[in-house]
């Protein structure tokens, strides 16, 4: 697993991790809220080390059941946050950069996943990404006997792995010892001494465990 150094800290390449893995960064392009891109073309999909390799526990029990993970986001500047937060300043959604914590995201500790084939066809899930409605939460509520079993698929996958999900969110899981991280530190943005100031209190996740902020 090779690692490079971003922001002063050490964040690895999902794809180096495990190529298997598709990568369609939404925020590059302008299928996202903003309908344009906050980040560079060539962007790539990063997370701590510690957190990018437990992808390929999730990545290896979906291969089984014959489907594939795709990342549509991970590592978040915050400046590409900042600009997030103008367009949609719904906490359900997107976190307060002016809060505590800010978006776990800019912590390199979440990720916003779906589930493709193994040939990369996409997979039916409740809504697309960055669809800010009740349609989008945890726990899928509508008819499709089909979404639902790969909506809980996709959990299963990503809960072994050590991920909690997010109850407003179907795609969006973070590391379950999140705790232990900190913010990617930008230059020109904090001391080298920088440490969250106090807790924040986390949202509700998956079976009423506290996960994350967007």
């Amino acid at each position: 697993m090779c690692g490079v150094v971003l922001h002063g800290a050490e964040l690895v390449n999902i794809k180096e991790v495990d190529p298997t893995i598709e990568v369609e960064l939404r925020y590059a392009g302008t299928r996202n809220v903003t309908g344009r891109p906050l980040y560079r073309a060539n962007t790539l999909a990063m997370l701590r080390p510690s957190v990018a390799a437990r992808l390929l526990h999730a990545q290896s029990y979906l291969q089984v059941h014959g489907f594939r993970l795709k990342i549509w986001d991970a590592y978040r500047p915050k400046d590409a946050h900042d600009q997030l937060w103008q367009v949609s300043r719904n906490t359900d959604f997107v976190a307060n950069p002016a809060d505590g914590l800010g978006s776990l995201h800019s912590w390199g500790v979440a990720v916003d996943a779906t589930l493709v084939y193994e040939d990369g066809r996409e997979v039916a899930m409740p809504t697309d990404f960055d669809d800010f409605t009740p349609a989008a939460m945890l726990r899928y509520v509508g008819p499709d006997q089909n979404i639902r079993k790969n909506l809980l698929t996709l959990q299963r996958a990503m809960a072994r792995a050590g991920f909690y999900g997010l109850r407003t969110e179907w795609w969006h899981f973070v590391a379950k010892d999140w705790q232990k991280y900190r913010a990617v530190r930008e230059p020109g943005a904090v001391s080298p001494a920088w440490r969250p100031t106090a807790p924040a209190t986390p949202r509700a996740g998956v079976a009423g465990r506290g996960v994350s902020t967007r």
